[in-house]
């Protein structure tokens, strides 16, 4: 017994990795590919924008390896195969001035899964040091191009790495602190996302067909446009900024979150009051629901335990 218990060790403490980055997240109701936006017409239609030049490099899915993008139709981005591919995943990257971080793109084309609809998405990540300027221009390209269902872009958490559980609880205490970043889980909202948004950020994007679906008027919302909350019309959409730059809403450093309740306040029929459970604290529906509601009913947020 006591040689067995020599040969003990202790566990090591688990640990996580979570980075706050600057991100576009635009949603569209089914597969791209039944609305003519496979990753391939995506390409092509990116591949003439300034703010894609520096795109060099893509993979696959699961893949390791990066590949060059074809040229001019010189070969394909994705072939879905008809019956096989329900899903479509392709990552975008290539590097800035001087070999810094410069803006990468994710995008899933999802059919239906178990006979249910799915939402597709593309996710653009810029640098920290990004103009609010090129965000906006991403964001207005997407409105002239997409299908939008909604979107939103500003300062997004991101698990980098390491154990869920933990990562979860430095998630929950930062947001505690920084109401204006936003929770974005991909493999949830391929679900969720239909039903409506889970929050709002510096800039929403709102579908014509969305706001309508939950009661909002599309053309009612140019209404917001004041000092401090910016509304742009798209094609079928409107992009609402709350305020002139992205936040991160740390209330310890008094930065107004008068824009972001402006326009919660505004889309407040189309959020989210849950969503489907995540991993550790995230998965507690007491701390997500009032995450949700935060810029809606401030108190609950303040009130609910993060510390089970």
């Amino acid at each position: 017994m006591w040689a067995a218990l020599q040969t003990l060790r202790e566990v090591a403490r688990a640990q996580a990795r979570v980075d706050v980055r600057l991100k576009l997240a635009v949603f569209v109701r089914g597969s791209l590919s039944r609305q003519d936006m496979d990753p391939d017409t995506l390409w092509e239609l990116l591949r003439e924008q300034p703010f894609a030049a520096h795109l060099n490099r893509f993979r696959r899915g699961g893949e390791t390896q990066w590949r060059l993008p074809p040229a001019g139709g010189s070969g394909r981005i994705w072939a879905r195969r008809a019956g096989v591919d329900p899903a479509a995943c392709v990552a975008f990257a290539g590097d800035g001035k001087h070999g810094r971080t410069a803006m990468s793109l994710q995008i899933a084309d999802l059919g239906p899964a178990m006979g249910m609809e799915r939402a597709s998405h593309l996710i653009f990540e810029f640098p920290d040091d990004a103009s609010n300027r090129q965000i906006a221009e991403v964001a207005r390209w997407s409105l002239s191009h997409l299908p939008v269902l909604w979107g939103t872009a500003g300062w997004c958490f991101d698990v980098v790495e390491g154990s869920a559980y933990m990562a979860a609880r430095h998630v929950v205490a930062l947001a505690r602190r920084c109401w204006a970043i936003q929770i974005l889980e991909p493999a949830v909202l391929q679900w969720d996302a239909l039903r409506g948004l889970p929050g709002v950020n510096w800039l929403t994007l709102v579908g014509d067909g969305f706001a309508a679906a939950h009661g909002i008027d599309p053309a009612a919302l140019a209404g917001l446009a004041g000092a401090e909350v910016f509304v742009h019309r798209g094609r079928d959409a409107t992009m609402l900024a709350a305020g002139a730059a992205p936040l991160r809403g740390d209330i310890h450093a008094d930065e107004s979150l008068a824009p972001l309740v402006t326009v919660a306040q505004a889309l407040k029929p189309a959020l989210l009051a849950n969503c489907s459970p995540m991993y550790g604290q995230l998965a507690d529906e007491d701390v997500m629901n009032a995450w949700l509601q935060r810029f809606i009913d401030p108190q609950a947020w303040l009130r609910v335990d993060v510390d089970g």
